[in-house]
């Protein structure tokens, strides 16, 4: 297992769903997040919404193979990042959308550090002459969300006959 700092998958999720909100302009709900598993675009869901729900309040931690898989068509992720250990969104996302730099890590993994450490100096450079002088990109591309104890708000308390009352009567006075 990689060794990385220890992130509930909830944590994870919530950053994911801040991801999709921020790429599609809307929250999306629980359910169109869970019909999101499905393999197909009509076919059937690889869990309930109200899976879906526990797993982004931090309920269930534990999901099935096939219930992360779905996770992961849903938020556009890859499946390793959901799993406990595995924090690199961004090399795990080049690691699986790039054929060459999977042909570029099988061609140095009997080379050892030095082989890897060539590696990265070669890259270091491209991103040089490519004209990105920051050298250090973030595992996760986007700073992760605050730890809280419900991450996602519930329903507002329906108010009283009485209390809707006052509410309206502020509204319309304006205070």
């Amino acid at each position: 297992m990689p060794s990385g700092p220890a992130i509930p998958l909830a944590i994870k999720l919530a950053l994911l769903l801040r991801r999709k909100t921020a790429t599609e302009g809307q929250v999306s709900s629980v359910r169109v997040l869970a019909d999101g598993t499905a393999q197909e675009p009509d076919g059937k869901p690889a869990m309930t919404y109200q899976v879906m729900n526990d797993l982004l309040n931090g309920v269930k931690s534990n999901p099935r193979v096939s219930q992360l898989q779905g996770l992961a068509r849903t938020f556009q992720c890859p499946a390793a990042f959901l799993l406990p250990g595995y924090t690199g969104l961004t090399s795990l996302s080049v690691y699986e959308e790039h054929q060459d730099a999977r042909e570029a890590l099988r061609l140095i993994h009997d080379l050892g550090a030095t082989g890897a450490a060539e590696l990265l100096e070669a890259a270091r450079a491209i991103r040089l002459r490519h004209g990105r002088s920051d050298l250090t990109v973030p595992e996760i591309p986007e700073p992760m969300p605050e730890v809280s104890a419900s991450p996602r708000p519930g329903r507002r308390r329906r108010l009283s006959l009485s209390e809707a009352a006052e509410r309206a009567v502020s509204d319309l006075e304006g205070t």
